[in-house]
């Protein structure tokens, strides 16, 4: 995939890495997703289960987008198109199209016959639309956007291309509303590394690094590694300022959230019903499999915690 005439076209996440994650593994987050089969962190207030805090966060990008009656919406990485069905059903829009390159989420999706639903399994980089979109959403798809370089120009690169192709998508004004895993301000480097206590409410002041520091480094590369690896190929993630620079000119940042609190919760959520499922995922996708992933979201809970990331949702105008 991405190539072209002997050049690389970079698309994104490769349909290998893709059907890993969503087809693959996907069998064993099924059984603990809810029963919208909503798979990115979700918005919480005192009370909520998974499910009605899943669909608070729907609600919320449809909103913010400006959606809320429109004419045509465009979901990016629709999953397995909750979001195109709130948003027809909740909120009168009539004509939601959803891209997914997961040929397992696009079939659950087909099957729902949701009318005013529409999910293609295609890549954003191929898109081409029928017409203009009034919005566009995308809930935790940028991680699949610039893949696993190390280099921030490139990837803030990879994300203009992207907010490119949305401007020119969408109708004048339109709004862009993205959520997305973030590292804090420090970088993906700085914010696996240095230590928990540069992350705590006044802590940003000089730490003379120890054994200790060191230790606890090394682990969280480690484990960051092994996530990213077994769970997550092909994956990376950004930080609030690679997104806002890879929009300038195109895009006006006109609302932003920082919900550290809402991943903790929806990772709790995640796990506790991943470990209660262990057994039965063990016969879907394998017992190593499973203890992957359950280590992957260990780690997420970690680095949330202790603040090294965030989910981060911006609300972008077109200019």
């Amino acid at each position: 995939m991405g190539r072209h005439m002997g050049r690389a076209t970079y698309k994104g996440t490769s349909t290998k890495a893709i059907l890993h994650h969503y087809d693959y593994l996907g069998d064993f987050y099924r059984l603990f997703l809810g029963p919208e089969l909503v798979y990115s962190h979700a918005m919480w207030e005192d009370g909520d289960t998974l499910e009605t805090a899943q669909m608070r966060k729907l609600d919320h990008h449809v909103q913010a987008a400006g959606a809320v009656g429109a004419e045509r919406l465009l979901d990016v990485g629709c999953g397995y198109g909750a979001l195109l069905h709130r948003a027809v059903q909740r909120h009168g829009v009539r004509h939601a199209v959803g891209l997914t390159i997961s040929p397992a989420q696009a079939a659950w999706a087909a099957k729902q016959q949701w009318p005013g639903c529409e999910v293609r399994t295609e890549n954003w980089f191929d898109h081409r639309p029928d017409g203009p979109y009034d919005a566009i959403i995308a809930i935790e798809a940028v991680e699949h956007f610039a893949g696993e370089t190390l280099w921030r120009a490139r990837r803030v690169s990879r994300y203009r291309e992207f907010f490119r192709r949305c401007h020119g998508w969408l109708r004048p004004a339109g709004r862009l509303s993205v959520q997305a895993n973030a590292w804090t301000r420090y970088g993906w480097l700085g914010s696996m590394m240095l230590p928990a206590e540069r992350f705590a409410p006044g802590g940003a002041g000089p730490h003379r690094l120890g054994l200790r520091d060191l230790a606890g480094a090394w682990a969280n590369a480690r484990d960051g590694l092994r996530a990213s690896r077994t769970v997550f190929p092909e994956c990376f993630v950004p930080t609030r300022s690679e997104l806002t620079e890879a929009a300038q000119g195109l895009f006006r940042v006109i609302a932003e959230r920082d919900d550290p609190q809402d991943g903790v919760r929806t990772t709790e959520s995640w796990l506790a019903g991943a470990e209660a499922n262990r057994e039965r995922g063990a016969e879907l996708i394998g017992r190593r499999a499973v203890e992957d992933i359950l280590n992957q979201q260990r780690t997420t809970l970690r680095f949330l915690r202790e603040g090294r990331a965030t989910i981060l949702r911006l609300v972008f105008e077109k200019v």
